[in-house]
């Protein structure tokens, strides 16, 4: 009987070491992907209302809290520490919590209706000030050549009205930035930035909640090992008999 328990509580230690070593890779992994979308939504930080920042720096936030708490599960699977390993599934519930939370704040802001009639409303504001305001300027730009778009809805808001004199800008057709203006021909069927903003945050949205869910899912695995493993510590404490 003792054999059979020694070697059930022998697999279920390696099982939750080598799923440490997964959980820290995944932990890289969510702290890298946290940092890319981070990088390019912070284009678009001053163009919508809502805070689009906020999912990516909780997955950095994560992503460096899951590789340091692997730790925990490494140490608490390989020295069957009861405290080590409670410790360490008490945390990964934590976080697994939070990475929901993000799933579903991800999914419902980012695809919310709302929000993208509101994008395109305060993308209307800062596009309008683009012959008056350098820096407004400048943002156009950026946004018109990191999403291959042009104008608000197309090409066309570049007409002449207010203080727009018709030429078109070198970030609508993707020209060097000395190459000061496009043709009317090249600018054509290049779509407008407001849906391609709407569509660039939805797919952040889409990748941030699978990823956050998906992870959960592997945190649920190494939660579920870690108090089979801290009861099977427990239960042999209880009985004076170490694997």
């Amino acid at each position: 009987m003792r054999d059979k328990m020694s070697c059930v509580s022998g697999c279920i230690k390696w099982l939750l070491f080598i799923f440490n070593l997964l959980f820290a890779v995944c932990g890289i992994g969510i702290l890298a992907i946290g940092v890319i979308i981070h990088l390019q939504l912070s284009n678009l930080t001053k163009t919508v209302e809502m805070n689009v920042m906020f999912p990516s720096i909780v997955l950095i936030v994560i992503g460096s809290i899951i590789f340091v708490i692997s730790f925990f599960g490494c140490c608490g699977a390989i020295r069957e520490s009861h405290c080590m390993t409670i410790t360490f599934a008490s945390i990964l519930l934590f976080i697994l919590i939070i990475q929901v939370a993000v799933a579903v704040y991800a999914f419902v802001v980012f695809k919310n209706t709302d929000n993208q009639i509101s994008i395109k409303s305060t993308y209307t504001n800062i596009f309008n000030e683009y012959p008056r305001n350098a820096e407004e300027a400048e943002i156009v730009n950026i946004i018109q050549s990191s999403l291959k778009c042009c104008g608000v809805n197309s090409a066309d808001d570049f007409a002449p009205h207010g203080n727009f004199t018709g030429k078109i800008p070198w970030s609508c057709c993707g020209k060097a930035e000395r190459e000061q203006f496009c043709s009317a021909s090249e600018a054509k069927n290049v779509p407008g930035c407001a849906d391609k903003i709407a569509e660039a945050l939805q797919t952040a949205g889409t990748v941030l909640g699978s990823v956050a869910i998906g992870i959960a899912g592997i945190e649920l695995v190494g939660i579920i090992f870690a108090l089979c493993l801290a009861n099977s510590i427990r239960n042999t404490e209880r009985r004076g008999y170490r694997v």
